[in-house]
């Protein structure tokens, strides 16, 4: 009975753990990436279409990266790559 308490006590500290890294802010600095860099981290989750547009969009004016990031923002990108965009987004880079 003890190892069982000792072990969903490790378990439960290991699941707390790693939702905290979740939610920790990241420190983006604006140089760290820019238009072509929010390409190449959404090309394998966008489909076609929305990946030519951002492609075109980036041709076509000098957005900052952080306008990337908001047009390449989609419900199917993973989690990790949303909290990337959204600190894009955040820094106004």
């Amino acid at each position: 009975m003890k190892k069982i308490t000792v072990i969903l006590v490790f378990m439960m500290l290991s699941v707390t753990g790693y939702g905290a890294e979740n939610n920790r802010p990241l420190n983006m600095i604006c140089q760290d990436y820019s238009w072509s860099d929010v390409e190449e981290l959404v090309q394998p989750y966008l489909d076609d279409t929305l990946f030519t547009a951002l492609v075109m969009q980036g041709q076509s004016s000098n957005y900052k990266t952080s306008a990337a990031a908001m047009q390449a923002m989609d419900k199917s990108l993973p989690v990790v790559v949303k909290r990337i965009l959204k600190s894009l987004i955040k820094a106004d880079c």
